[in-house]
């Protein structure tokens, strides 16, 4: 062996032990859903040199991937795989990275990858699905609270979000509009209503009055029109 081959064999060793250092704290902060595997592409057939954190029943001594076993069989090592499905035997499912060690010039010596165990995830995922899941096409919303002002507050925020117009540039009306939308959503059947909705508009109490009568008026003419 020549001083080039003893040098390159001496860092990639010290670039196998930074990498076991590094892989014993990934595996313990995700334990216990996550292993950490060690390749070394000088013998395909026993390439795990090291492995953290075991979900996948593999041992120090495995062969390399199918995954691994194509990628170097066809050369193409120069990018590195994120986030993508992998599979136990019994078919479990996980996702893994796998990202290549290269020398200096750029060829793949081994490979440093992290599986995640997604199962209890998944199912948990699916178990969330189902217990935030609303009826399809519900229109009803509701917010819980005890105090009056802020319900009221809640109510005339929706009206003006309903005809998408803005405070206080509103047309008199838009504010007409506006007092119609909290009436039928039942804001005025609360006897401090009236001046709650004044004071956020910044009005006076009788406009309020005043609007909301021709609100109504509007509306029995309305029904009439539709009779």
């Amino acid at each position: 062996m020549n001083t080039f081959d003893s040098i390159d064999t001496t860092d990639r060793q010290e670039t196998f032990a930074l990498l076991r250092q590094l892989s014993a704290g990934i595996a313990k902060l995700c334990a216990p859903h996550c292993e950490v595997v060690i390749h070394d592409f000088s013998d395909l057939e026993r390439s795990i040199i090291h492995i953290e954190g075991n979900i996948s029943g593999r041992k120090v001594g495995g062969a390399a991937t199918d995954l691994l076993l194509t990628q170097a069989r066809n050369g193409n090592t120069v990018r590195d795989f994120y986030n993508y499905q992998t599979f136990l035997p019994n078919g479990r499912k996980m996702k893994s990275c796998t990202m290549f060690l290269r020398d200096e010039q750029g060829v793949a010596y081994g490979a440093f990858c992290i599986n995640l165990d997604i199962g209890v995830f998944a199912g948990f995922h699916r178990f969330l699905g189902e217990f935030l899941a609303l009826d399809a096409g519900s229109e009803v919303s509701e917010t819980l609270s005890d105090d009056i002002q802020r319900t009221i507050h809640t109510i005339l925020r929706e009206a003006v979000n309903d005809i998408g117009a803005e405070l206080p540039i509103m047309s008199k009306e838009d504010k007409i509009d506006l007092v119609a939308r909290l009436d039928e959503k039942g804001a005025f059947q609360v006897k401090r209503a009236v001046p709650l909705i004044a004071e956020e508009l910044g009005l006076s109490r009788s406009t309020i009055y005043n609007y909301l009568t021709e609100a109504r008026e509007n509306a029995e003419i309305d029904a009439q029109n539709g009779a």
